[in-house]
């Protein structure tokens, strides 16, 4: 018979068979036993998945809570660490920024001080430069007028119009300033714009720096030109002095006792005490230095221009130089002997005019004996010139006659053969050959 143990097992499992056989298919069933016996719960798939589904998402939240409130100090700290670092940098940045700012504007207040600066002294060397600019035009003039009066045209024999004037042989052609010559810079358009426009009318002020950098150029340029011309003046001046020096050497006449005269000159009526010209000073600068050197070169210039005026060296007679007897023994026209012949024949037709050779009082004018009609002007120095056989006078004694003026016309007064000029030269009454003063005045004049 079967034991009661074994009755119970049967009866479980059956219980247990009955209970699986309730149990739909696709289902999960739970078995639990308690006092009261077994107890099952059936579930299907579904059902189970989201239960199990719940349970790890609770899970899942739980883990997630936990870890939150374990780490939850180091998160925040994190992110504080984060938005400082974050802030930092902007402020870092904003104070580059700042900084950056501050030398864009210091840099800008530097710029416009310079600016000013150099617009200032722009201004002030522009000034300068015109001041220059006008001493240099006058000494430009000043240049061409100890050069001597300007060199008129040669006469025709014949010409209706009256026969100009000659020139003094070493003439030159007097620098005359053009029309509507100004005294200011050349470049007054270019420089005058720059001092004139306000320091904050341009762009920018690399811009204006710029543009007052080509102005200092071109005033540099002016400058140059000043200083080029200067020495062009002083180089001719000092050439022109060493012609005169060599031609009165070549006729032998001592500078040192000669003595400038003002007859017919234009210092006539002048004078005045005598104020010696200031040297410069050490520290002056190379323009007033050069100034100095060119007005020393110009008024001893004018002081050889001035003797040169008083020596005979320009022709006595317009046109073409044709002579008819030279200085010195010849055979007397009249009687076929040898004679001393004391000056020079010119060929003239009757009526042609005749100039002083320099400038000087008229000491004789009217008949002279074998001289015809004759006029004869004092130079100073012992330097005198007779200009014989005229056929009018038109110059009286004590008159001042000038280099090139008309003292009569061509004739053949006194002892003469036929119309032409007789012209002597005479050093303390002694008649030289009046050729050696012209030709040593045409080969001045062709130096000029």
């Amino acid at each position: 018979m079967p034991q009661p143990s074994q009755r119970y097992n049967r009866a479980q499992l059956a219980h247990e068979a009955n209970l699986r056989a309730q149990v739909p298919t696709g289902a999960l069933t739970f078995a639990w036993r308690g006092r009261s016996g077994t107890r099952t719960l059936s579930l299907s798939y579904a059902l189970s998945g989201t239960v199990v589904a719940t349970a790890l998402a609770l899970s899942l939240w739980g883990v997630a809570v936990t870890s939150y409130l374990a780490f939850k100090d180091d998160i925040i700290g994190g992110v504080m660490s984060r938005q400082a670092s974050l802030q930092h940098a902007y402020e870092d940045r904003i104070r580059e920024l700042r900084a950056q700012l501050d030398r864009m504007t210091s840099r800008q207040m530097v710029d416009q001080t310079e600016l000013e600066r150099r617009v200032d002294q722009v201004a002030r060397r522009q000034a300068l430069l015109e001041t220059r600019q006008a001493i240099v035009t006058s000494l430009k003039e000043s240049a061409g007028d100890v050069h001597g009066p300007a060199r008129p045209g040669a006469a025709g024999r014949n010409a209706a119009a009256p026969a100009p004037r000659p020139a003094v042989a070493g003439d030159t052609v007097r620098l005359t300033p053009p029309a509507g010559r100004h005294t200011r810079l050349e470049s007054r358009e270019v420089v005058a714009a720059a001092p004139a426009q306000s320091a904050f009318a341009l762009a920018s002020a690399p811009t204006r720096l710029d543009v007052v950098a080509g102005v200092e150029r071109s005033l540099d340029r002016v400058e140059q030109n000043q200083q080029s011309l200067l020495q062009g003046l002083e180089t001719r001046a000092e050439r022109r002095a060493r012609r005169v020096r060599a031609m009165l050497a070549e006729l032998g006449l001592a500078e040192t006792r000669l003595a400038p005269t003002a007859r017919g000159g234009s210092t006539a009526g002048t004078g005045g005490p005598l104020i010696p010209l200031p040297a410069p000073t050490p520290d002056a600068s190379p323009f007033e230095k050069q100034v100095f050197r060119l007005q020393t070169v110009i008024r001893d210039q004018d002081r050889l221009n001035r003797l040169v005026a008083s020596i005979p060296i320009a022709r006595p007679h317009a046109g073409e130089l044709e002579l008819s007897s030279g200085f010195g023994a010849r055979l007397d026209p009249f009687l076929r002997s040898w004679a001393m012949h004391s000056g020079i024949d010119f060929r003239g037709a009757t009526g042609e005019p005749v100039f002083a050779a320099a400038s000087g009082r008229v000491t004789h004018a009217g008949s002279l004996g074998g001289y015809g009609l004759l006029v004869e002007v004092d130079h100073g120095n012992g330097i005198a010139t007779r200009y014989a056989h005229l056929s009018r006078i038109e110059v009286k004694e004590g008159d001042l006659v000038g280099v090139g003026q008309r003292v009569g016309r061509i004739g053949s007064t006194g002892r003469s053969t036929g119309p032409h000029l007789h012209y002597e030269t005479r050093i303390n009454g002694e008649a030289v050959d009046p050729m050696r003063f012209v030709r040593a005045g045409v080969r001045l004049a062709s130096a000029d």
